[in-house]
């Protein structure tokens, strides 16, 4: 009995050790390690962005350092943050970045190994040689604007020994030093830090204060080796075991677009200083972090693969960098970085603008309200608004009025049934849909089309096209319905009409048995197989009015694309969007039975499309299909080192937010 006791006791041990180590495996699986000696340099080439939505902020890489810095209102250079941390424990000295620091007295070695956790609001920075671990949180809270465009982060610090924070001057400046706060005023703005248990610090000598770190001493609060005028650097130090929580603030008033008209930021409705920020973020820290936390744990918490978390994430990321928010209100996304073609782009806000249509809806109702106010008055609906929400670029694009049409009604349905909203737009939706029946050349009530007039905009098409079909038919149902809400009978009944025949001569022109069709005009076509072509048929579905063609027939198309556009990543034809390091499978926007490459758009992926493709493949029931698409994006970017960095006209790329719709229905 005594042995079988013993036997069973074993087992038991046994087991546990089992079930610990496979813990430590998986949380070990979380992050991303790179090692001093080995590492893969591709892997340093993004991280997740902190900061406020439109207030700024910096990028946080798995090589510890900080770089694509927007607090100080140079939008235009994206120039990198040289603050860092160095660590000193039993006379070793160690800058806490994957290489060396050198400085023009002083040469700091780096550390061997750095593990990585990127998961936005959160990135998380592990040391494993000296056991210090940084945990860095943007302060992210769905619904609550003022609060989520903060101009601050916060970061947790972790240890044993001799830390110092360094934050590099940036202007001439003057230090004020108030209890546990160190602020640095300049003519431009201010920027502060606080510290509830290390020692907060201001000097203007970089050298003296690196001598002081080496010989292992201790700095005041105030260094007085005075030898750059107005120059100052500013810190924290903690000396021992330290567990910290510390805020950097910043207030940077005058934002400017590109004509260098004033526009501001929308903290300054709330703040008239650094000091007040600060202020702010000390005496509201616990609620902001635990209602950060909670989002953060909705996202983690999720039965989901990790690498649709992080695909998800990485998006929200790109959107607090890439978003303006003007003191106000007007707010918009840049359809790429730096400052790459314009804000709040038509036919990619269509896409991108589903991450934050329900975590932010007050943003949204100002971005599309933009793009309303600056419709001609003929109906046409305007590309972007290049850096200044003061004038637009052009109006040649066909696609962009059905999108608007589609995205009105989009948040009047998400929204509750915002009746008010959705009368405020009815005038602009229906003038927009009056002009799209101008565009049909041959009566077949189908706007035609003549070149790269579209989102697709160097790839030329002619006469009835596959992507401009669906997205009008798709309005057309949706101007059905808009008609009955607005009582409007009429425009609602030739909405219903026009809609049977339009997808009627859809699948007459297009449909080959297999699949849609690019385009045809006349005795032209092209049989080119487009990833995204029934847009219009994903669109509204998510907003509850089913499909718009027959299901077999988009069921047969997807899986054609499964076919035809699934390529490998080919680096010596894909050479506008292509990372260097950039390997697996890709989802091509145009594919052809005989591999043919009309042009870079149509023979490359764009990850946004990609993204769309498997939202169209989740909805329609193939599921598998869809989260391969997902992870097939992920592998490729992991390999390169761009999970948080899509690129396509610009970096941190708008349309790829499209994951956000995917997300919802996800988890619906």
């Amino acid at each position: 009995m005594k042995n079988i006791l013993l036997s069973f006791l074993l087992i038991i041990l046994l087991l546990s050790n089992i079930f610990t180590l496979k813990k430590s495996f998986w949380e070990e699986r979380d992050y991303m390690v790179i090692k001093a000696q080995s590492f893969n340099r591709n892997l340093i080439r993004s991280g997740v962005y902190v900061g406020g939505i439109g207030a700024g902020g910096f990028e946080i890489r798995p090589d510890g350092k900080f770089y694509r810095c927007q607090i100080f209102n140079d939008w235009k250079l994206e120039i990198p943050l040289k603050a860092f941390f160095i660590h000193r424990y039993r006379n070793k000295t160690r800058v806490l970045w994957l290489n060396d620091l050198i400085t023009a007295a002083r040469v700091i070695k780096g550390v061997e190994e750095i593990k990585y956790k990127g998961e936005f609001p959160k990135v998380i920075l592990y040391y494993p040689e000296i056991d210090v671990k940084i945990e860095f949180l943007s302060f992210f809270i769905p619904g609550d604007v003022k609060n989520s465009s903060l101009p601050s982060i916060m970061f947790k610090i972790k240890g044993n020994g001799k830390m110092f924070f360094i934050f590099p001057p940036f202007s001439k400046s003057i230090p004020q030093f108030r209890k546990q706060k160190v602020i640095l005023k300049s003519k431009e703005g201010e920027i502060g830090i606080y510290s509830s248990k290390g020692k907060v610090f201001y000097t203007p000598n970089f050298r003296k204060i690196m001598d002081v770190i080496c010989s292992g001493g201790s700095i005041g609060n105030e260094t007085t080796y005075y030898n750059i005028k107005d120059h100052f650097y500013f810190g924290v130090f903690w000396n021992g075991n330290f567990d910290d929580e510390i805020i950097i603030s910043w207030y940077y008033p005058d934002m400017r677009d590109l004509k260098n008209r004033f526009i501001g930021h929308y903290y300054t409705k709330f703040f008239k200083s650094c000091n007040d920020v600060l202020n702010y973020v000390i005496k509201n820290k616990e609620l902001l972090k635990a209602k950060t936390e909670k989002f953060y744990n909705n996202i983690y918490s999720k039965e989901a693969p990790k690498y649709l978390k992080i695909s998800y994430s990485a998006q929200l990321s790109s959107f607090v960098k890439q978003s303006w928010l003007t003191k106000d209100g007007k707010f918009g996304v840049w359809e790429g970085s730096p400052c790459s073609c314009g804000l709040q782009t038509t036919d990619v806000a269509y896409y991108g603008s589903w991450l934050y249509v329900k975590l932010f809806p007050e943003l949204e109702k100002a971005g599309i309200r933009l793009t309303a106010k600056f419709q001609k008055k003929d109906g046409w609906i305007p590309h972007f608004f290049p850096g200044t929400f003061d004038d637009i670029d052009e109006y040649r694009r066909k696609d962009m009025n059905m999108q608007f049409v589609l995205m009105v009604y989009r948040d009047y349905i998400l929204w509750n049934n915002d009746k008010k909203f959705l009368k405020e737009m009815y005038p602009k939706v229906k003038k927009s849909m009056l002009k799209v029946y101008k565009w049909d050349k041959d009566g077949d009530k189908i706007p035609d089309i003549e070149g790269p007039d579209q989102t697709f905009d160097v790839w030329g098409w002619k006469g009835c096209s596959i992507y401009l079909a669906s997205l009008w038919l798709g309005a057309l149902r949706v101007g059905e319905e808009v008609g009955k809400i607005m009582n409007d009978k009429k425009f609602s009944k030739k909405c219903a009409e026009d809609f049977k025949i339009v997808k009627k001569n859809i699948i007459k022109k297009l449909w080959n048995g297999e699949y849609f069709i690019l385009w045809t005009d006349g005795k032209e076509k092209d049989e080119g197989c487009l990833l995204d072509a029934l847009s219009g048929d994903w669109y509204c579905y998510l907003l509850g009015l089913g499909h718009i063609l027959p299901e077999k027939m988009i069921k047969s198309h997807l899986k054609t694309c499964l076919k035809y556009n699934r390529k490998k990543i080919d680096p010596k034809n894909m050479k506008a969007y292509y990372t260097p390091g950039e390997k697996g499978w890709c989802y091509i926007n145009g594919g052809y039975k005989d591999n043919k490459r009309y042009c870079f758009q149509q023979y490359e992926p764009w990850t946004g499309m990609e993204y769309a493709f498997a939202l169209h493949l989740y909805i329609m029931g193939m599921k598998k299909e869809a989260l391969k698409v997902i992870k097939d994006v992920y592998n490729r970017k992991l390999k390169c080192g761009m999970i948080w960095n899509h690129i396509e006209c610009g970096g941190d790329y708008f349309r790829p937010m499209v994951i956000g719709a995917f997300w919802n229905i996800f988890n619906d």
